[in-house]
């Protein structure tokens, strides 16, 4: 049996086209309900909104409660050794999740000289990766189309 994504993600077909009219979206209300809590998150740290809204949905499409197949968790999908290292202790609690999600976003900016195609790789494939990688985006399949998603979306 093939495995399933957690409830409420799908499967990112890395080939499928990827234009900006058929980019997944979570529901309006999803989006509308966590944005407040987005917005106050990405003012403490430092981080463009639009940027924090584009990784979130990308990660997790708005849903708090969504796992994945690796163990990733909550709104921005955090492995618990990061969330240890940015000071999250309920990986599931919104708000705790955001906050180290986007504190991890900040530090890889800040890490690959606010190069965002770098920090994004690194966000999803790790950052040891993207150094592995002589400091460039990873030439895995799902890293590549997981920068250009979020690329199309930040564009918006």
């Amino acid at each position: 049996m093939a495995e399933q994504p957690a409830l409420g993600l799908r499967f990112f077909d890395a080939s499928a086209p990827r234009r900006a009219a058929n980019l997944p979206h979570a529901p309006a209300s999803a989006a509308t309900r966590w944005r407040p809590l987005i917005q106050q998150v990405a003012d403490e740290v430092g981080i463009d909104v639009a940027l924090l809204q584009a990784v979130v949905s990308q990660e997790s499409s708005f849903n708090p409660r969504a796992v994945s197949p690796a163990g990733a968790v909550g709104l921005m999908q955090l492995m618990p050794g990061t969330a240890r290292r940015f000071g999250v202790r309920d990986r599931f609690d919104p708000a705790q999740n955001l906050r180290g999600g986007a504190r991890y976003l900040v530090w890889l900016l800040d890490h690959f000289n606010q190069d965002l195609d770098l920090a994004l790789a690194a966000y999803n494939a790790g950052e040891g990766s993207v150094r592995r990688h002589g400091n460039k985006v990873p030439p895995f399949a799902e890293t590549q189309a997981y920068v250009r998603a979020i690329q199309q979306r930040y564009a918006y």
